[in-house]
C-alpha cells in the first residue's frame, strides 16, 4: 500500500465508527492541537469527550481563551491521578487487605501502608483506567485521548500488564486460602473474593479488549519531518503495534505553507523525504498555519481549510518586545533542563554540556537523560563526545527487572525457609513473587534518582547536566526523594520479616542505597549547587505553561537560573514566517523577564561543531 494524502478533515472523518481514538507523538509534535481539532470535529455530530494523560497538559490553555465550551456535546477531562487513584482503594482495598492477609506473610496494617502509599507510576496506571472507564460509561461517545510525550505513553500502555500481574496476585493469594480449606475440609468453597478477583480481571480484559479492538480504537501518532522525530515515531509505530493497537494512519503535522518562498520550498523536500520514509503508512498533511492555534476558533478554522495561507494575521508592529542575544552563564555543578515536550531540552542540553567540557578539558562531565523516550545518545551517534563528557541514558526498565528478579528469589529463598517440613508452599512463593510484580511503571524512576545521587557523590564531576522527561513528569521525578522515600522504607519493612534469612548484600543493600540516595538529592536539589534552565518556545500556550513549571519549581525550594526561548522564527522574507514572528515577540513578552533566545533553524543540527554554537555558554 503506497502513501496517501488525505485532507486532515476528511482523514479525522475516516475514524469516525471508532469509540476511543487516541493521539500520541513526541513531545511538541502538536499532539494537544491536533487531539482537540479532532474532538471539535466530532462534538458537531454526536457527544465527544476530551481526556488528556500528560499530567502538564495545555488543553486548559486553548480552551480558556473562549471562555466556554464551543459545544454542548464536547466534554473536557483532565487526568487527576491521585483523586482516581483514591476511588480505585475506596473501592477495592478491603478486599485487596483481606486478600492479602491470608495469602501472603504480611499483616493487613503492613499492606495498607504499601498501597495506601503515593506510587511511582500511579499517573500511567489510572490513566490507562480512566480511558476504560470513559468508554464503558459512555457507550455513544467517542473518546479522544490527548496523550503525554512517547516514553510515558508507552509506559501507560503497558499498564494493562500491569493490572493482568495484580490479579494474577490476587488469585495466587485467594489459591493459598483454597488450599488449606481442601486440606482440612477436603472440599472446594467458593466465597465472596472469589467474585471479587473474577470482576477485577474481567474488568482488566473488558478495557484491554476496547483498546485493542481496531474496530473501537486506533492509535494515530502525530510527528514533524524532522528526521530524529520520524526515526522515534516508526519506533513508536513497532510498540504501539506490539502491544495490540491499531495504527490506522499517522498525521504530518506543521507541512509546507502554500508560500511560495525559499524556506518553503525546503520544508516541502523535508515533508516529501518523511512521507517516504513513512511507506507504507497512510500520512495524512496537517498544513502549517501562519497564525498561532492557541484558541478553539482558531483551530476550528484551519481543520477546515482557513487560517493557513501567509498573511493571515498581523505583522509585528515598531515596538514588539525582542528578546535579547546573550550568553549564558552556567555556573551551578547540578543543572536542569526542563520544559514541555519537543522545546528542545535535549539539544540545549547538549549543547552546554558538549560547551564545558570543551571549555574545562582537565576536567570530568556528566549529560544524563532521565527522559523513557531518550534521544540524547542520537545526538552523539555520529560523532564521539571529548573524553571527558560521559553521555547516559539509564535504561531503568532493565534495572527494575533485575531488581523484581533478586527480590522475588530472596523472597522465594525465605519462605522456603519459613514454611515447616512437608508443607508446600508453591502457593506462599507465587503469592508473594506476584506481589512483587504490581509494582507501578513509575517504580523504574527510583533508578534514575539513584544514579543522579551517585554522580553527585563523586567528587571527580565538575558539572552534571540532566535531560529531563516533559513539564509534569519532570515535577515527578524531583518529588519523588520525598514521595518514593516511605515506598523504599514499606519493601525495607517486608524484609525485615526475613532478615535472618535474606543473605547479606544484593536486595537488601541496594534498597538500603536507595533510601540514602533519596535523602542525599533531595537536599542538593535545594541547594546552591543546584539550578533548573527551563526550555521553552515561544508560544502563548507553551509560555503559560512554562509559567506554571517556573512556579513548581520555585515552590519545591529549587531556583530557576535561566530561560531559553527556543525556535523563535527569524526574520526573514517569508511572509508566513514574518506575521508568525510578531505573534512570538508578544507571546515572549509575557514572561515578564528577558529570556535567551535561538532562532529556528530550519535545518536540523548533525554536527557537534553547529551543536556546540547553539546556546552561548559563559562558563566560569
Amino acid at each position: 500500500m503506497g502513501v496517501r494524502r488525505w485532507p486532515f478533515a476528511e482523514a479525522i472523518d475516516s475514524l469516525s465508527s471508532r469509540r476511543v481514538l487516541l493521539f500520541g507523538g513526541k513531545g511538541g509534535v502538536g499532539k494537544t492541537t491536533i487531539s482537540a481539532a479532532a474532538a471539535l470535529h466530532f462534538s458537531k455530530s454526536r457527544k465527544t469527550i476530551l481526556f488528556t494523560t500528560d499530567p502538564a497538559s495545555n488543553l486548559a490553555d486553548l480552551f480558556s481563551a473562549n471562555g466556554q465550551q464551543p459545544t454542548a456535546n464536547l466534554q473536557i477531562e483532565a487526568l487527576n491521578a491521585e483523586q482516581l487513584y483514591d476511588k480505585f482503594l475506596k473501592e477495592n482495598l478491603e478486599n485487596f487487605l483481606e486478600l492479602g492477609d491470608r495469602g501472603t506473610y504480611l499483616d493487613k496494617e503492613e499492606l495498607r501502608r504499601f498501597f495506601e502509599l503515593s506510587l511511582p507510576g500511579v499517573d500511567e496506571l489510572m490513566a490507562w483506567m480512566r480511558i476504560g472507564e470513559l468508554a464503558e460509561e459512555n457507550p455513544s461517545a467517542m473518546v479522544i485521548v490527548d496523550t503525554a510525550p512517547t516514553g510515558h505513553t508507552l509506559r501507560m500502555l503497558a499498564a494493562a500488564e500491569h493490572f493482568q500481574q495484580f490479579a494474577a496476585a490476587l488469585e495466587s493469594m485467594q489459591e493459598k486460602h483454597h488450599g488449606m480449606v481442601r486440606q482440612f475440609t477436603r472440599r472446594n468453597v467458593r466465597d465472596a473474593l472469589d467474585d471479587f478477583i473474577d470482576a477485577f480481571e474481567q474488568r482488566a480484559r473488558r478495557r484491554r479488549e476496547i483498546l485493542t479492538d481496531p474496530k473501537r480504537a486506533g492509535f494515530v501518532p502525530v510527528l514533524l519531518s524532522e528526521p530524529w522525530v520520524v526515526e522515534q515515531t516508526k519506533r513508536l509505530v513497532e510498540e504501539v503495534r506490539s502491544d495490540g493497537l491499531d495504527v490506522p494512519l499517522v498525521v504530518l503535522n506543521r507541512t509546507a505553507a502554500d508560500c511560495d518562498c525559499e524556506r518553503c520550498r525546503q520544508q516541502e523536500k523535508r515533508d516529501a523525504d518523511a512521507r517516504k520514509s513513512l511507506t507504507p503508512l497512510s500520512v495524512v498533511d496537517a498544513q502549517r498555519s501562519c497564525v498561532p492555534l492557541d484558541t478553539t476558533d482558531q483551530i476550528r478554522s484551519w481543520a477546515t481549510g482557513g487560517q493557513r495561507a501567509a498573511g493571515g494575521g498581523r505583522a509585528p508592529t515598531r515596538d514588539t518586545f525582542e528578546p535579547a542575544r546573550r550568553p549564558l552563564p552556567a555556573a551551578r555543578r547540578l543543572i536542569f533542563l526542563a520544559g514541555k515536550g519537543g522545546v528542545g531540552k535535549t539539544t540545549c542540553a547538549s549543547s552546554i554540556a558538549l560547551q564545558l567540557a570543551r571549555k574545562h578539558p582537565q576536567e570530568h562531565f556528566t549529560v544524563l537523560s532521565v527522559d523513557p523516550a531518550h534521544t540524547l545518545r542520537d545526538v552523539f551517534a555520529s560523532e564521539k563526545p571529548p573524553q571527558n563528557l560521559a553521555v547516559e541514558a539509564i535504561d531503568t526498565r532493565e534495572r527494575w527487572r533485575r531488581f523484581r528478579d533478586s527480590l522475588g528469589e530472596e523472597i522465594e529463598r525465605a519462605i522456603g525457609a519459613l514454611a515447616p517440613k512437608g508443607m508446600s508452599i508453591a502457593y506462599d512463593t507465587d503469592a508473594m513473587r506476584n506481589l512483587v510484580e504490581i509494582a507501578p511503571p513509575g517504580a523504574d524512576e527510583l533508578f534514575a534518582i539513584i544514579r543522579l545521587a551517585d554522580l553527585i557523590a563523586d567528587q571527580a564531576q565538575r558539572g552534571i547536566i540532566v535531560d529531563t522527561a516533559p513539564t509534569g513528569h519532570f515535577l515527578r521525578l524531583i518529588d519523588l526523594p520525598k514521595t518514593a522515600s516511605e515506598w523504599v522504607k514499606e519493601f525495607m519493612r517486608i524484609l525485615l520479616r526475613y532478615r535472618e534469612l535474606i543473605p547479606a548484600g544484593s536486595l537488601g543493600e541496594e534498597l538500603v542505597h536507595a533510601s540514602r540516595a533519596l535523602h542525599s538529592v533531595d537536599s542538593t536539589l535545594r541547594s546552591q549547587d543546584c539550578g533548573v534552565i527551563v526550555v521553552t518556545r515561544p508560544e502563548r500556550v507553551v509560555i503559560a505553561e512554562s509559567k506554571r513549571l517556573m512556579d513548581g519549581v520555585q515552590q519545591r525550594g529549587m531556583h530557576v537560573t535561566n530561560i531559553i526561548a527556543n525556535y523563535v522564527t527569524p526574520q526573514n522574507d517569508c511572509k508566513c514566517d514574518h506575521t508568525m514572528r510578531g505573534y512570538e515577540m508578544e507571546a515572549l513578552a509575557q514572561l515578564g523577564q528577558q529570556p535567551i533566545m535561538i532562532e529556528r533553524r530550519d535545518d536540523p543540527v548533525t554536527s557537534l561543531a553547529e551543536l556546540a554554537t547553539l546556546v552561548d555558554v559563559v562558563a566560569r
